[in-house]
């Protein structure tokens, strides 16, 4: 049998914010052990790719492992591959930011390992056609890519066995086919299913290459992996039967792999692998497409015509979830407000700080979500957004800023301009396009950004949590897996209407009650969140937007806000009015909405004080109603910091907490995002006109609880 060659890589990667238990279980469980294992097999050579984010973590906590990857490398075992240091989706970042990071990444393997990186690990695998370019000029001479990026641009799955050249305006680089046969085998197939499958193809296609590469918390993070890998010794078994077969196979890294001539040219389309592009989906596109496939599977049409049938794109998460949309393009904002300063700040030291703020605020994975929790999980979204309030302090700075500053502009690119009010330890965002709602609301020391909550919406996913069981069996991939880390969950499978942020008005009827308004089912409530605001006037410190109420429940009424954040001390004050030209002609109530996040929803040190007392049950994810409300806070004794809110009258205060379902590694789990404060008032009848306001102040806890009490004192 003519000689066949398995090319080899492995992709470990640690999010920005993972909990630090997190990284060193992944690093126990998979990373350590596959290092410690490979050493014992020498002739199994391999490509590495990890995160900046994830040496850095292993520098600190366990530098025998950078010390045992340098002895690998130093007898040519392992090649080891660039990407961008803090793992961002390439193409969802400005090209100055990409290559920054790319060459980053480099300079440390150079630094710690004395390596020269040709090859490029490309985050989720998410191509575009312009890349080639952007590549080249990074110093990057191939990389590995799905086989379903090459059959989507209408190849056959029996020319994939060997490297491609694609180009874009001259600039070129290889591409290897990942086989997608092998991510599936490896490590979940029987080893012999591998050995054989691997043989037929040396048959079929012999001096050919087949390319494996893909995530190593397949050994030994995802559930049960571990055991199965190394505890059942899959792993061994595979390195045993390589090294078994060595007479017809060779086992060579990625960079071997593209050295090999050239299969042919080609250009692929704007791709990621197949369940990406799924998840990319809207949710009824998306079970629209799952239900088509089934269709093409059922009927024995799936290989004929299945590489015709494709889901999204990555970009489509930014329209998906506005969530993500608000935190990309906050970062694209901060990243041209320091390419600006740049050009007369080069060498000064916060603006290298402010870029490595920006930089891990670009990891990639809480701006979508699929399988992984990503987007729904907070402590992931909190890194980003912290690392984004740094890098805008810093900027501020620099800048030379003083007293407050109001821009407008079109800052979530929906075609409507918002507006941005920013002091030196304050700053908000008020989308005039949403019903004037309050988007941000950011603290800057420590960083945090208080309106970092997500809405409850239908996923895809969620029809199969009546197939869903509490018990988990078996090693499967992730893909496969139904499982509920806790029953009752379809109770929590709520589909908002609107975006889940602060500043919110809904007019109650009778018989809106709090439940119905957790449950989403919204009875006796019109709100007022979809009316599309316009700015009225805005100036150095504020602003005001006004929006006609549509509803038929309001006469031709309009409804004013007006925002102001004080520079002398991190506060935003809201004022609000509602004009009608009819009277009411029966009481109604309305309620203003806020939702705020502190993050951990069921812990002693995060809670709720209410009027300046601890209520029962005062964990950010409890559930009351308080009456005579003259102020509330969300303290935060773990960061040392607080959110507090102050109301020019009493109200009736509804406190619920925003929970989400979500599918994970683990399996369906329910998700704190937040807490929903409902400001009830009533309105007599036979009013035209009502008007209140909301003082909201953050900082130290106790700071915030002064701030608080001085005012309802001077009222009473």
């Amino acid at each position: 049998m003519s000689r066949f060659y398995l090319a080899l890589g492995l992709h470990n990667h640690q999010p920005v914010g993972n909990f630090d238990h997190v990284f060193a279980a992944a690093h126990h469980d998979a990373y350590r052990p596959f290092i410690e294992l490979v050493t014992e097999y020498p002739k199994i050579r391999f490509s590495l790719h990890q995160s900046g984010i994830l040496w850095e973590w292993q520098r600190r906590h366990d530098e025998s492992y950078l010390a045992a990857v340098k002895r690998l490398v130093d007898r040519g075992q392992v090649e080891l591959l660039t990407g961008g240091f803090y793992e961002p989706i390439l193409t969802a970042v400005p090209e100055r930011d990409a290559c920054t990071q790319i060459r980053k990444l480099t300079d440390y393997l150079r630094h710690h390992f004395e390596a020269s990186p040709r090859g490029l690990w490309l985050t989720e695998r998410i191509w575009e056609p312009h890349l080639p370019r952007l590549l080249a000029d990074s110093g990057v001479g191939f990389l590995p890519i799905d086989d379903t990026h090459f059959l989507y641009a209408g190849m056959e799955p029996r020319e994939l066995f060997g490297p491609f050249v694609t180009e874009d305006a001259g600039s070129a680089v290889r591409l290897l086919p990942i086989q997608k046969r092998l991510r599936y085998l490896i490590p979940f197939g029987d080893v012999h299913e591998v050995i054989d499958q691997l043989r037929r193809w040396a048959e079929e296609h012999p001096g050919g290459v087949a390319v494996y590469a893909d995530d190593g918390e397949k050994f030994g993070v995802w559930p049960n992996t571990n055991q199965h890998v190394y505890g059942d010794r899959w792993l061994r078994r595979f390195f045993e039967a390589l090294v078994a077969n060595e007479d017809w196979l060779s086992v060579i890294p990625l960079g071997e792999a593209a050295a090999r001539p050239a299969a042919g040219r080609a250009y692929l389309p704007t791709a990621s692998y197949a369940e990406m592009l799924h998840w990319a989906l809207p949710t009824t596109a998306g079970e629209q497409y799952e239900a088509f496939e089934h269709w093409l599977q059922a009927n024995d049409h799936w290989d004929d015509y299945g590489r015709f049938v494709r889901g999204g794109h990555w970009r489509g998460f930014l329209a998906k979830y506005p969530e993500s949309n608000w935190m990309h393009k906050r970062m694209l904002a901060l990243s041209q407000r320091l390419d600006r300063l740049s050009t007369s700040k080069v060498t000064h030291p916060d603006l290298s700080a402010a870029y490595e703020a920006l930089f891990a605020a670009q990891c990639n994975c809480p701006y979508w979500h699929g399988v992984f929790g990503g987007l729904y999980l907070p402590h992931i979204r909190e890194a980003i957004m912290s690392s984004l309030v740094t890098g805008e302090k810093l900027a501020r700075s620099l800048e030379q800023a003083s007293g407050t500053t109001t821009i407008v502009t079109d800052l979530d690119c929906d075609g409507t301009d918002e507006i941005r009010i920013e002091s030196n330890e304050l700053s908000a965002v008020v989308a005039p396009s949403t019903g004037g709602s309050l988007v941000f609301l950011s603290h800057s020391d420590p960083p945090f950004e208080f309106a970092d909550t997500l809405s409850r919406r239908r996923e895809g996913y969620h029809a199969k949590l009546r197939n869903a069981s509490d018990t988990d069996t078996g090693t499967a991939s992730i893909h496969d897996r139904v499982v509920t880390k806790e029953s009752g969950l379809d109770a929590y499978l709520v589909d908002d209407t609107y975006l889940r942020r602060s500043a919110l008005d809904h007019l109650l009827a009778a018989e809106a009650t709090p439940d119905s308004f957790l449950r989403g089912t919204l009875d006796g409530v019109r709100t007022l969140a979809h009316q599309r605001f316009e700015l009225f006037e805005s100036g150095d410190g504020g602003a005001v937007v006004r929006g006609r109420c549509s509803d038929p429940g309001l006469s031709d009424a309009t409804l004013t806000k007006r925002y102001r954040v004080v520079n002398s001390e991190p506060s935003l004050t809201i004022d609000f009015e509602l004009v009608t030209a009819a009277p009411f002609e029966n009481e109604h109530r309305i309620a203003t909405e806020f939702n705020f996040s502190l993050q951990a929803g069921h812990a002693d040190d995060r809670y709720v004080e209410v009027n300046g007392d601890r209520p029962d049950h005062s964990w950010l994810d409890g559930e009351a109603v308080h009456a005579d409300v003259d102020s509330v806070a969300l303290i935060d004794d773990w960061r040392k910091l607080a959110l507090g809110m102050v109301f020019d009258g009493p109200v009736e205060l509804w406190r619920q907490p925003l929970f989400t379902v979500s599918s994970s590694e683990a399996g369906f789990e329910r998700v704190y995002q937040g807490t929903t404060l409902l400001l009830v008032r009533a309105i007599p009848a036979g009013t035209t006109r009502i008007a209140w306001r909301v003082e909201l102040t953050t900082g130290r806890p106790d700071a915030v609880r002064t701030r608080l009490v001085v005012p309802a004192a001077a009222r009473r």
